[in-house]
């Protein structure tokens, strides 16, 4: 798509002020194993790409980037199992490779073939288990603010981490607070401390010389719940990924500056050098 159409095609969908309910969505769900999974899908066309949510999220994280994405893309959109409509009842949260089996099988089915991956936080994360073990799932990559990286967890670096999450101080946008809020209450707070301890105890830094897929990291800026030095680091373990960086946005750049992010991941898509 030439620069000219693909700035129009971003300009011409809302940003900051998507609501959910007002966009043109097809909604599905399938069984994997004994774990059933929701999601939404948009547009049409041959390629698919999947937007995966982070921890206590839901598919509603990614109101702001479908629009601009459909003008080329079929987009699909799933709940994480335990988050959003894809809940597990009584039954264990698989770990984050677990989670990532169950994606793949999802994607392959969802997308009917290869598709472009794009996850953010804990989604990151799972995704990058995904592309070093099937990277034939995948077409290229893009890890937004990923998890994954281990963090001190004295009580010291654990105090000083729950007041960098508190909202709505370091969330960015506060008009998304209360979907951040709702998501994280409909998962329950027994769901959402599982994930968080299967995050705290995966390590990516093994399996990230063995992504062979082109990787774009975008980056909050002002990100502090993981900050910009994890996705440094991350440029220089994954082989040809590209850093960049949003400037002003927070933890949630799809949500803090959707304009910015929206071109990023289209011209990345679309095989254009993005970052350094």
């Amino acid at each position: 798509m030439p620069l000219s159409s693909l700035s129009d095609a971003i300009r011409a969908r809302p940003g900051r002020h998507v609501r959910w309910r007002d966009l043109d969505l097809r909604t599905h769900q399938a069984d994997f194993g004994p774990y059933r999974i929701h999601w939404a899908e948009a547009g049409g066309g041959d390629d698919a790409v999947a937007l995966v949510h982070g921890l206590s999220g839901s598919s509603r994280w990614w109101a702001r980037n479908i629009g601009p994405l459909t003008s080329k893309y079929r987009v699909l959109i799933p709940d994480l199992i335990g988050f959003g409509r894809s809940r597990v009842g009584i039954r264990a949260l698989p770990d984050v490779p677990g989670v990532a089996h169950v994606l793949g099988q999802w994607l392959s089915f969802a997308a009917g073939g290869p598709a472009y991956l794009v996850g953010h936080s804990m989604g990151g994360q799972i995704a990058i288990h995904l592309a070093s073990r099937e990277p034939e799932r995948i077409k290229r990559l893009v890890l937004v603010d990923a998890a994954g990286l281990p963090r001190p967890l004295t009580p010291r670096h654990v105090m000083r981490f729950a007041y960098e999450v508190a909202p709505p101080r370091q969330w960015g946008d506060p008009t998304f607070l209360p979907i951040i809020l709702g998501d994280a209450f409909s998962a329950g707070a027994w769901t959402v401390l599982r994930a968080l301890r299967n995050i705290l105890r995966d390590d990516v830094r093994p399996l990230l010389a063995d992504l062979r897929v082109p990787t774009l990291l975008l980056w909050g800026q002002r990100d502090t719940i993981i900050p910009l030095s994890h996705g440094e680091q991350m440029r220089q373990l994954i082989p040809d990924s590209r850093l960049l960086v949003l400037r002003g946005a927070f933890h949630n750049p799809m949500v803090d500056a959707p304009h910015e992010f929206n071109e990023a991941v289209l011209r990345f898509l679309s095989g254009e050098e993005v970052g350094e």
